[in-house]
């Protein structure tokens, strides 16, 4: 009797200590995981996105997380160059808002982690007024001068300037783009409706371009590795939250699809005024 009631004993305060040992270490991978410090790395540098130091709609999201963290995360912000985020991106695990999962098709993998919609957005075609064409599908711009941005993708367009159907022309921004438009070294250009609208309100170019919809896509946050997967559930909240719908307002921009708009007013329900200077 006595040694089984030693063996029961010690048992059961090995199964004690098992159990202290599993809340043990969930209580430490939490832990890990509360009050962390996380940087949204980002390469979209105009309106809305940033539009001065320190002000836009990016630093506006990394305020939101922060204050909206039931964890206590803080969120700061990093922008960059494509080309450097792409770097960081084969060295590291980071936070990437504004994104899409089509232009990051051959540089993420299966650990790669995306949000829920934080906020819609359009490519445009855009074109100076007076012009006697309209665009509003890939085939209307056969047999003209596009201007893109350097390393974006637009569908149903780039199979025809493979083709050499059309004939198309990188520059390094928006506002460069929209430069060329104006002085009609392009005919057309393809851009981010958001940063065309802002720039347009911003430039004093109300009446100077038309626009038409080239096609709908959603911006989420991309995290490229599976050491900050933890934080899409608080990333996520972004899609409902009423607060999050009225800062996306304020800068012009929306999560919800808006009306088919004219092509001679297309910014009128959107483009906030900024203080962004341009070079």
């Amino acid at each position: 009797m006595g040694i089984s009631y030693r063996f029961k004993k010690i048992s059961s305060s090995l199964v004690q200590a098992k159990n202290l040992l599993i809340v043990f270490g969930f209580l430490l991978s939490t832990s890990a995981y509360a009050g962390g410090n996380y940087t949204l790395y980002s390469y979209h540098n105009v309106p809305p996105f940033v539009t001065g130091k320190d002000t836009g709609l990016t630093y506006d999201l990394a305020k939101h997380l922060t204050h909206n963290s039931t964890s206590g995360h803080k969120y700061s912000v990093r922008i960059l160059p494509r080309k450097r985020l792409d770097e960081l991106m084969a060295k590291k695990s980071i936070i990437v808002p504004w994104v899409t999962p089509i232009w990051f098709k051959t540089l993420t993998s299966p650990e790669t982690n995306w949000s829920s919609p934080i906020m819609m957005d359009s490519s445009v075609y855009v074109w100076k007024t007076g012009k006697d064409k309209s665009y509003k599908a890939p085939e209307d711009l056969i047999g003209s001068k596009l201007g893109g941005i350097r390393g974006y993708k637009y569908a149903g367009v780039d199979p025809l300037v493979k083709d050499n159907k059309i004939r198309r022309t990188n520059t390094n921004s928006e506002w460069q783009l929209l430069q060329m438009l104006l002085s009609e070294r392009v005919d057309v250009g393809i851009m981010p409706e958001a940063g065309v609208c802002n720039l347009i309100k911003t430039q004093g170019l109300v009446g100077q371009l038309k626009i038409t919809q080239h096609h709908n896509f959603t911006r989420k946050i991309m995290i490229t590795g599976s050491s900050q997967k933890h934080l899409i559930p608080e990333l996520n909240n972004l899609e409902n939250n009423p607060v999050w719908t009225t800062t996306l307002s304020r800068y012009g921009t929306h999560i919800t699809p808006l009306d088919n708009r004219n092509e001679d007013n297309y910014c009128d329900v959107l483009a906030a005024k900024t203080g962004l200077i341009l070079n």
